[in-house]
């Protein structure tokens, strides 16, 4: 928590700790202390960015005292996070595994997970399953091989659009709408780096697209290959992308022949949601 905050000295002279004010929910039996908490979560998940503790506050209709004692035990379980700068909220890590763990119960995730351990065992090479959330695509199944270096920890990782296999199927099949925000804020950090990468998003959907596969050969981990490919829904959107990770010095033709079997088992997934 950011003890500097100067929203938390002004609330905390504000003086609420006497406030009992009611949470939705409050009669039915439960516990108030989690209704309210989960009021605090629910105006961070609908807000569009990180927040401050007033306008957090005023989401809730609490005072912000009040709201920065249930942040402090939010922050504490993982469920939300705290910037270091702005001292603004967002939802935590766990916040973000949780809405995987419920994801992962949707028909077309189950679908694809059922024939995951398939596709790794004939490939020989670790694969993940990722869904589109607002902060960007974000694994939800993990599927390693028994030589496995990579750490099952991938569940819950969140994707660049622009440096990532799997960000590149998204940004291809998705209206640029919900894109471009992400993709002007990777951009942004490009040209702060020592070695950014060449950036031509129409050039990446082209190629995509006409592949039916993304490759990335090292740019978002090092010495990795990232392999993705789309599966796609009965409204011909994107609902998932499946991703195979090989180490780059597998030989190339590998890793087109992988490719081309990936393309092939998300197409045959495809169908089966329709």
């Amino acid at each position: 928590m950011n003890q500097h905050d100067p929203e938390i000295s002004a609330a905390a002279a504000v003086g609420d700790l006497n406030d009992v004010a009611s949470a939705p929910g409050r009669n039915h039996g439960g516990i108030q202390s989690v209704d309210i908490g989960m009021t605090v979560l629910r105006a961070l998940a609908q807000a569009k960015g990180p927040m401050s503790l007033k306008e957090i506050g005023a989401a809730c209709a609490m005072a912000p005292s009040k709201a920065h004692r249930y942040l402090h035990s939010l922050v504490a379980g993982g469920l939300v996070a705290q910037q270091r700068r702005s001292g603004k909220y967002d939802l935590g890590m766990f916040a973000l595994r949780l809405g995987a763990s419920a994801i992962r119960r949707i028909d077309v995730v189950n679908r694809v997970s059922d024939h995951l351990e398939d596709l790794v065992d004939q490939l020989q090479m670790p694969a993940h399953i990722a869904i589109w959330t607002h902060e960007g695509p974000i694994a939800v199944r993990w599927q390693r091989t028994p030589s496995s270096l990579i750490s099952p920890d991938v569940l819950g990782s969140v994707f660049p659009l622009l440096r990532s296999a799997t960000g590149n199927v998204f940004l291809s099949h998705l209206p640029e709408r919900m894109t471009h925000s992400l993709v002007a804020a990777e951009i942004q950090k490009e040209s702060e780096l020592e070695n950014p990468i060449d950036v031509d998003v129409a050039e990446i959907t082209r190629k995509v697209r006409e592949q039916g596969y993304a490759m990335a050969v090292g740019t978002f981990v090092p010495h990795y290959v990232g392999l993705a490919a789309p599966v796609i829904n009965w409204d011909d959107e994107i609902c998932a992308a499946v991703t195979i990770v090989a180490r780059t010095a597998r030989d190339p033709q590998q890793r087109l022949a992988a490719a081309a079997h990936l393309r092939t088992f998300c197409k045959n997934m495809s169908a089966a949601t329709r």
